[in-house]
């Protein structure tokens, strides 16, 4: 997929549906080589999502109560500059839109001189707190997603791109109690750590890379121990009991994606 990042600067944050606020890295966010991981970002995207959905009264406060949660299923991240210890990064998202009960939301990440770094696209589903499964979508949750949406900043192929080789394990991970987030599993940026942490040559960790679309396909709970598995770009999460693969991941090291 081709980048255009000059039409990404030039998109306008919606005015009925955008959000933006700034982010300083931490040093606890840094790699090796001193620049922030893409984890990090993906956690300040987190952030960023649940206070543009306080916005539409769409965040975890408004659904609770009625047993359900939005849950990611898959992002699609673009990085082209990872900034250092210290530095400010503006972090801009809205709701892009909503196809077959997926509702997308788009974000955009500049550094402290107003370029854009990053681009990103998230996918959300329903999800029922009782049955953990995904839920249908009252009529209420469809009346508050804002019409028109914001504008969709990349198009990411309708199926991720992945190997029908199999992956050798190259680790196994024991879930705790401290990789949970409020839902009872265990959070997406964890996931996306652990698979970083296999993604590079010779199955060392690629904490900073080009892009990555990762599908978070069911729930890790506690306790549950799961393989670690890559090869060539392609990585996965499985669970050791039953070997379902409960993350999917293609990931592109730096300087291999067509820039426009």
């Amino acid at each position: 997929m081709t980048i255009n990042w000059d039409d990404i600067a030039k998109a306008t944050l919606p005015a009925n549906c955008g959000w933006k606020g700034t982010y300083r890295v931490r040093y606890s966010e840094i790699g090796e080589n001193g620049k922030v991981m893409m984890s990090a970002l993906a956690d300040y995207m987190q952030d960023a999502a649940g206070w543009g959905a306080r916005i539409l009264k769409l965040a975890y406060d408004d659904t609770v109560d009625q047993g359900i949660a939005w849950v990611l299923a898959r992002m699609v991240i673009h990085i082209r500059d990872y900034p250092g210890n210290g530095e400010d990064i503006l972090v801009e998202t809205w709701p892009s839109g909503v196809s077959r009960r997926v509702a997308t939301r788009d974000f955009r990440l500049s550094n402290s001189k107003g370029d854009v770094i990053g681009v990103a696209q998230s996918y959300w589903v329903m999800f029922d707190l009782r049955t953990r499964r995904a839920a249908q979508w009252p009529d209420w949750i469809e009346e508050r997603l804002p019409d028109p949406p914001g504008p969709k900043l990349i198009e990411p192929p309708l199926r991720p791109a992945f190997t029908n080789d199999p992956l050798p394990v190259i680790d196994s991970i024991k879930a705790r109690p401290s990789d949970l987030d409020l839902y009872g599993h265990v959070n997406n940026v964890r996931l996306m750590q652990w698979v970083l942490g296999v993604a590079g040559p010779n199955n060392r960790p690629d904490f900073q890379p080009e892009s990555l679309d990762i599908q978070f396909r069911t729930e890790c709970r506690v306790h549950e121990r799961v393989d670690l598995r890559h090869a060539n770009g392609f990585a996965a999460i499985s669970r050791e009991e039953d070997g379902t693969d409960l993350v999917r991941a293609s990931i592109i090291a730096r300087n291999r994606i067509a820039l426009a």
